[in-house]
């Protein structure tokens, strides 16, 4: 997933980054479907119709092809509302005494809730739990039976973000006991595996700002600070400049700001999350603070204006908000605005 090349920068940085994996928070979402279905489990009576009344057991023809449509909200990060629509393919009949031709045709409309596991910010796992309102029918030698009802049904499934606003799902779903053989003449439990495409309404996009924040000190020299999110500048757990990071820095080198100040002292401080050791994220802080650093330095500001140093975990902008028994992948989300640095030039004119 591709992300801005314009760094945000603010004072205050208090959005999380985006999880693309699952469409964004209160946002609907639609998508189609088709695959296979299989009917297992089957059960029947011996009175179809009066053609096939003296049959005891039949033999099941039980695949074919399903698909269907079906839309979402997203509730929360990791927790949908999702309906839609069903057709489940039908199956062939066989009687013990060579009838042929009798076929069972299923299709609904369903209801789940779905919940999301994110393995990374663009890939997820998740399960969904609801019931389907069916509707089935036999036929057989120009006779219909047609029976309806609602029966429990589960899913599991991945699903993939290629942007913000489309992704794609593999999914196993299975619906109890559709049919009643009473009725119609049989029932049975149906299994489906399908590929799907999904489009997500309403995707945020992170909106590029370039607005210097001067703070003001009684009787202290003017100080003009850059807040630039290091999920931008560096890919995570790495100290090396991405391509989205350099077009960052030089951005901010030409912006206007900037370019006021080139003759002024210039702090780079790098932070890091409370993930990891204290020693480690020293450690990590320092050398990204020290590579931005050298990069305002090789755009053209003067080096001997020009120092860095490193805080770790200090000074958090989450603060206690994110919890520690949050899955790891939203965890490390919740707490991007810690992962940052810090650019501050003082005496600026």
């Amino acid at each position: 997933m591709k992300k801005t090349l314009i760094a945000l920068i603010v004072v205050n940085v208090c959005a999380v980054s985006s999880v693309y994996a699952a469409a964004d928070t209160n946002t609907w979402y639609g998508g189609a479907k088709l695959g296979w279905s299989h009917y297992f489990d089957a059960s029947g009576k011996g009175d179809f119709n009066d053609n096939v009344s003296q049959a005891t057991d039949f033999d099941f023809d039980k695949d074919n092809v399903s698909g269907g449509v079906f839309g979402g909200y997203q509730v929360t990060s990791w927790l949908a509302v999702e309906g839609g629509y069903d057709y489940l393919g039908n199956m062939s009949i066989h009687g013990n005494h060579g009838v042929s031709g009798t076929t069972m045709e299923s299709q609904g409309l369903q209801m789940s809730l779905k919940a999301s596991y994110g393995l990374t910010d663009s890939w997820d796992l998740y399960g969904r739990a609801g019931a389907m309102a069916y509707r089935a029918e036999t036929k057989n030698a120009g006779h219909s039976n047609m029976e309806t009802g609602i029966r429990p049904l589960a899913a599991v499934g991945t699903e993939y973000a290629f942007n913000k606003n489309w992704a794609g799902r593999l999914e196993y779903q299975w619906v109890s006991n559709v049919g009643n053989s009473n009725q119609i003449g049989v029932s049975s439990d149906i299994s489906s595996v399908s590929a799907g495409v999904v489009y997500r309404f309403g995707q945020h996009d992170e909106t590029p700002v370039a607005v210097p924040v001067a703070v003001a000190a009684e009787a202290a020299p003017e100080v003009t600070t850059f807040n630039m999110k290091s999920d931008v500048l560096f890919a995570y757990d790495s100290a090396t400049l991405t391509a989205e990071g350099n077009a960052a820095i030089t951005q901010l080198y030409n912006s206007p700001e900037m370019q006021a100040a080139k003759n002024s002292s210039t702090m780079v401080i790098g932070y890091s999350d409370r993930l990891g050791s204290d020693q480690y994220n020293q450690q990590l802080s320092s050398k990204r603070a020290q590579v931005v650093a050298d990069a305002l330095i090789a755009q053209g500001l003067s080096a001997q204006n020009v120092s860095s140093e490193g805080r770790g975990s200090n000074d958090s902008v989450t603060g206690t908000q994110c919890d520690n028994g949050m899955p790891s992948a939203q965890l490390k989300d919740c707490l991007a605005p810690d992962r940052r640095v810090v650019i501050e030039i003082t005496g600026q004119k």
